[in-house]
């Protein structure tokens, strides 16, 4: 599969990537308990904290209504929940590698091929991505009139508009993957 982006957009998926990795990597859980043979060999650390960020708490959900429960299973999964986003969008990261904009014999465009595996990591990161910003915007399902009447000139609008445009992508990849499957 192959795509080709504008320096802008290469720039503001880095920039969104950038952010998603942050946010991710700002609240990992603590290190393996050494005194704790099992968790040492599983790298579990202390039983980590449920996310109180709504966009954290959208990438890591609980995985049962009982709390203890949902604490336990935390425990076991946050830790490899958030390296395998952090390997995805270190994925995405990669393919967008390219000369600093302007530099110069820096392209203003950049061809991006992605193999299955890439284009995996992409839709992951992708999907990442809109839930952190659909999250942070209040995005529901039918609240497309909502967006269309904002003025141009929101803040929200244009964060909007990148949701919209990210879903584009990540269609338009689902698309290619399902044509290359036939």
């Amino acid at each position: 599969m192959s795509a080709t982006f504008h320096t802008v957009e290469v720039e503001l998926l880095r920039s969104l990537v950038g952010q998603l990795l942050e946010l991710v990597h700002d609240a990992q859980p603590s290190a393996p308990d050494a005194d704790d043979p099992l968790a040492a060999a599983l790298a579990l650390g202390d039983d980590p904290d449920r996310p109180t960020d709504p966009v954290l708490l959208r990438l890591f959900p609980d995985a049962y209504a009982d709390e203890e429960q949902a604490a336990e299973f935390r425990r076991y999964t946050e830790r490899g929940l958030r390296e395998a986003k952090s390997g995805a969008a270190a994925v995405l990261l990669a393919s967008l590698a390219t000369p600093e904009p302007g530099r110069k014999g820096a392209p203003d465009k950049l061809d991006v091929r992605l193999d299955g595996e890439q284009a995996t990591a992409w839709l992951r990161t992708l999907t990442d991505l809109r839930l952190a910003l659909g999250t942070r915007l209040g995005v529901e399902e039918g609240d497309e009139g909502y967006w269309d009447s904002l003025d141009d000139d929101d803040p929200r609008a244009y964060v909007h508009h990148v949701y919209d445009w990210l879903g584009f992508i990540q269609e338009t990849l689902v698309r290619a993957l399902s044509a290359g499957r036939r």
